[in-house]
């Protein structure tokens, strides 16, 4: 988990979303798990149920759907598509794998103590998010 020094808030879902995804594409995978009926994840090219060595499910009771894709810069517009206009609030659990490391993990709807940054996602990409008002630092209080 992350150091108070780098808890973020996301306030908004979807654009972070879509500038990981653009930031971790490329030889890489991404997980939803949640409800996701109101989504078509599950109908695109290369979706599966099962989970891998790093994407795994986070809620064991009760089961949630769960889908891996692959995750590459040619599909990012098609997984925001099937994901819709805005991430929905049944999504509970996002993960993007590269390279057989977990770079992004966002867990229990991307609360601030529950959410995962791996190396990849480099200051200059968390500062260029903030200046643009997608997250904000966080801190308890």
């Amino acid at each position: 988990m992350p150091t108070d020094a780098h808890l973020y808030k996301i306030r908004d879902k979807h654009r972070f979303l879509i500038a990981a995804m653009r930031e971790l594409a490329g030889t890489a995978r991404i997980s939803f798990e949640g409800d996701l009926s109101a989504t078509a994840v599950a109908h695109l090219a290369g979706a599966s149920a099962d989970e891998t060595e790093i994407l795994k499910r986070n809620t064991l009771w009760p089961k949630q759907d769960f889908v891996v894709l692959p995750l590459e810069t040619d599909l990012v517009e098609a997984i925001i598509a099937a994901v819709g206009g805005t991430v929905p609030g049944g999504i509970l659990h996002i993960q993007i794998e590269k390279g057989n490391r977990l770079e992004l993990g966002l867990y229990d709807n991307c609360a601030p103590k529950a959410s995962f940054f791996g190396p990849s996602l480099t200051p200059s990409f968390f500062a260029n998010l903030q200046g643009d008002g997608i997250i904000s630092q966080w801190t308890e209080g």
